[in-house]
């Protein structure tokens, strides 16, 4: 068996889910590097960097580091900034990558910080994100010493962009696959702890999608979940008609007692929200690093209590539930 394999096997996957999950991954990633336009370019803006490994890390501050300013020359820093810069946007973040800044669109310490206080500690438990994007928050629970934390994340921009972080950084038991949780082969694995954030409300069908995490998790597992909700106390959903906050695919934005009523009926217990913060701009915002609009161009310009489409700006809550 190969080294990959054989991690799987080590993780709780049989041999034949470890050969099934490894022979989509491989397809996915031959298919983006070789095939998909921007998957190239991606790959191509990296190759020049692949070889380089971190003698320094650091995942306990706010800003991920890997590797110090000292391992490079100043001429590839500049390159290799250049290259980052190409694989943008960069959405989750910090990152200090042999001495460059990356100023993320959104400042994802925030949220870790609002989210560690609260779970079961991740010290030798197998972890799922759903939506893992460039990784920051793997690298964040590096340090509780998880078994495992598997990423999934299926935009090709984010599964390159941790593909070589983690090349610099060599952690060896974090994971990004370039899958929907849908792709994902059915598998007899489960998870202690499904980290789910900012991807409840892109559902269609939120109910059903809980139900999947929770057919994920062990007996005793725990679910993160970190979602947009509406103020008050009462049971309403907000469908938005078109757009909510310039986005096209958000599908249900609910009060915090019906997205326990939700978990509730998906079949978790002990439900309960611990945080509940609305979105600012020292969270969300523009930078350097993003080639899009952000936050202050989502909302009213006359009034930032409200999206410009005259919903509720941005409120977010993280709600811990167990299997």
């Amino acid at each position: 068996m190969n080294e990959q394999h054989d991690r799987l096997m080590s993780y709780g996957y049989t041999a034949n889910e470890a050969a099934e999950l490894i022979a989509i991954c491989s397809a996915r990633h031959d298919y983006i590097t070789r095939s998909d336009s921007k998957g190239i370019k991606l790959a191509a803006s990296a190759a020049p960097f692949m070889h380089l490994k971190a003698a320094h890390t650091d995942f306990t501050a706010g800003s991920v580091v890997i590797g110090s300013g000292d391992e490079l020359d100043a001429g590839t820093r500049n390159s290799l900034r250049a290259a980052l810069m190409e694989m943008w946007p960069w959405r989750k973040g910090p990152f200090t990558l042999f001495g460059v800044y990356i100023d993320a669109e959104w400042r994802s310490n925030l949220k870790w910080d609002r989210v560690i206080p609260h779970i079961t500690p991740l010290e030798h438990r197998h972890v799922l994100d759903i939506g893992s994007s460039s990784g920051y928050y793997m690298f964040r629970m590096v340090p509780h010493r998880p078994a495992v934390a598997i990423g999934v994340e299926p935009y090709i921009n984010f599964y390159c962009q941790f593909s070589l972080l983690n090349r610099f950084a060599g952690i060896e038991n974090i994971h990004t696959l370039p899958l929907r949780l849908e792709e994902l082969p059915v598998s007899g694995k489960k998870f202690n702890t499904i980290f789910c954030m900012g991807i409840l409300y892109h559902r269609r069908s939120p109910i059903d999608f809980l139900k999947q995490i929770k057919s994920m998790l062990t007996g005793k597992g725990e679910l993160v979940l970190e979602t947009m909700i509406l103020e008050g106390e009462g049971h309403f959903t907000l469908t938005p008609v078109g757009r909510y906050a310039m986005m096209q695919n958000v599908y249900f934005i609910p009060t915090v007692p019906v997205l326990l009523s939700w978990l509730k009926t998906a079949g978790f217990v002990h439900a309960r929200c611990v945080d509940v913060t609305p979105t600012t701009g020292n969270e969300q915002r523009r930078t350097p690093w993003v080639n899009t609009e952000s936050l202050a161009d989502f909302l009213d310009p006359g009034d930032n209590r409200k999206t410009i489409e005259g919903y509720q700006a941005p409120v977010r809550a993280v709600v811990i539930a167990n299997n």
